[in-house]
């Protein structure tokens, strides 16, 4: 697995030109693999903690978020009015996490790794071989100021011989710096921004240096600066911890490796260099019991298994026995393990595929907590709806066992729906889950055959007005969410993107009061 650090705006489904689905997927397709690789740092003063004893060393201080711009790196191309709105965001932002979080602080200046001529990224306890190199570059890409680098030493081919030739820059006084970029670089049509965490510390392993990333086509084109905003503190979320290129690097609540580490305290590495987390933070599970329109099957699911977000999930689904929240397994490989499920939490901000009113709610909040780098205020959270009290079958099971259960009990399938569309001609039009947007049932016929494990239903609201049906076709039109149908808002060509969805004065040209 990778850690998801580029995101793209899907504006896929259009709509008699005046109808359109929100979407935002995220992905990392175009980065190179290097982009993916820790490096780690010692911040100097080691006497004023001791290492691993994660017990003893409060996190009572505020998270300090410490933010460097650069819009010329890479051939920048931001206009100025384009920079000072990001500008905005990101000190709006910073305010946001120092309310959220508090951490161990870093007892001295952050410093960033050199880099040797001709080697890969060293740390400040290995000298280079040969000679340094002039500069470093943040997540193996992005220009480093050269006032916030370590020191280094050189052998010149003779590690008898090693010589500090660089003396350590200024550093920055902070427990995260985040370096802001302005450029097309890795930039695709619709793109909006991308991050990743580049460094982390060397004694509880907590990322201490990312880049951020925004993309100048969207930024300069989009004047919607609350999703603007909603996207770059997602990308953050990755920078902080959620990302499966971090999970084998989390710590206990006693500052203890939740992964077995090796001699130099390192977990084991896959192929891409990547860590490999134990089974007390991520487990693959076989849910035996995963049912289909043709009866039950056989589905491998990942999940986060960590005690915080396992306390969350119980809570939320109202499913005493759970064991884990299922990580999203399809769409590009950052969609895939970096993310939630986008079956189970829909608008929860942090899926692969963001929906136009993200909600970053407990879920997201537990699994920084869970990482052991952080305390978290939940009083920010916001709250999330979507499947909020749906029970154990929802939580670990298709939606199409909990549509035939709900079925059953002739109970509605909320938050599911089985009335089949016309993408040129929505109707049967309603409310969202959190009744905050107009909205159509997004059970749609294919040009393909739906994936067998995905093909639920074998009747449905108007099955027997469409002829010639081929069940095997129809599905979900959000791949992500395990093309589940559900009711997904739609914009509308108004000021109002979304409609409105209650009694009150009309602010858009499609209205449903339920």
């Amino acid at each position: 697995m990778k850690t998801s650090y580029y995101c793209l705006l899907f504006l896929s489904l259009a709509l008699a030109n005046t109808v359109i689905s929100d979407e935002y997927e995220c992905s990392h397709e175009d980065l190179p693999e290097e982009f993916f690789k820790l490096s780690k740092t010692h911040i100097k003063d080691s006497n004023k903690r001791t290492k691993n004893a994660g017990g003893n060393a409060a996190f009572n201080q505020p998270i300090r978020i410490f933010v460097h711009y650069n819009f010329t790196a890479h051939d920048g191309s931001l206009s100025q009015p384009a920079q000072d709105r990001v500008r905005a965001m990101m000190t709006a932002l910073t305010k946001n996490f120092q309310s959220i979080l508090t951490v161990r602080r870093n007892p001295d200046p952050i410093l960033i790794n050199r880099q040797c001529e001709n080697e890969t990224l060293t740390d400040s306890s290995k000298p280079c071989f040969y000679q340094c190199a002039d500069d470093a570059r943040l997540c193996g890409i992005f220009d480093t100021p050269t006032e916030h680098l370590q020191r280094c030493f050189e052998c010149n081919g003779n590690n008898n011989t090693c010589t500090e030739t660089i003396r350590d820059g200024a550093g920055t006084e902070a427990d995260l710096v985040l370096y802001v970029y302005g450029t097309t670089l890795f930039c695709s049509n619709g793109t909006i921004a991308y991050a990743g965490a580049c460094q982390m510390e060397d004694e509880y392993d907590r990322p201490i240096v990312g880049i951020v990333n925004f993309c100048p086509l969207f930024i300069e084109g989009s004047s919607d600066d609350q999703f603007i905003f909603d996207v770059a503190k997602h990308e953050i979320f990755h920078v902080l911890g959620f990302g499966s290129n971090l999970y084998a690097w989390y710590r206990d609540e006693n500052g203890n490796p939740r992964t077995s580490r090796d001699a130099n305290g390192n977990p084991p590495f896959n192929a891409f260099g990547v860590g490999i987390p134990g089974e007390s933070t991520i487990k693959i599970v076989n849910y035996t019991d995963w049912q289909t329109r043709n009866g039950p099957i056989s589905k491998i699911v990942t999940q986060l298994v960590t005690p915080k977000v396992v306390e969350v999930g119980k809570r939320h689904f109202g499913c005493d026995t759970l064991e884990g929240v299922q990580l999203e397994d399809q769409g590009a490989g950052g969609t895939v393990g970096s993310h939630w499920e986008k079956r189970l939490l829909d608008n929860e901000a942090m899926t692969g595929f963001i929906s136009s009113n993200p909600v970053f709610s407990n879920f997201s909040y537990a699994l920084l907590e869970d990482s052991g780098w952080y305390k978290v205020d939940y009083s920010n959270a916001s709250i999330l709806v979507w499947g909020r009290g749906d029970g154990c079958g929802y939580a670990t099971g298709s939606c199409g066992g909990y549509i035939q259960s709900k079925r059953a009990q002739n109970e509605p399938i909320t938050p599911f729906c089985d009335f089949l569309n016309d993408l040129n001609n929505p109707t049967n039009l309603s409310c969202d889950s959190d009744r905050t947007a107009v909205a159509f049932c997004s059970l749609i016929n294919f040009p393909f055959q739906v994936p067998v494990e995905y093909q639920y239903l074998n009747s449905g609201a108007n099955f027997n007005t469409s002829s010639n049906l081929d069940y095997n076709f129809i599905g979900g039109r959000v791949f992500a969410a395990d093309f589940c149908p559900y009711y997904i808002s739609i914009a509308t060509s108004s000021s109002d993107k979304r409609g409105v969805c209650k009694s009150g004065n009309p602010i858009s040209n499609i209205i449903i009061i339920l």
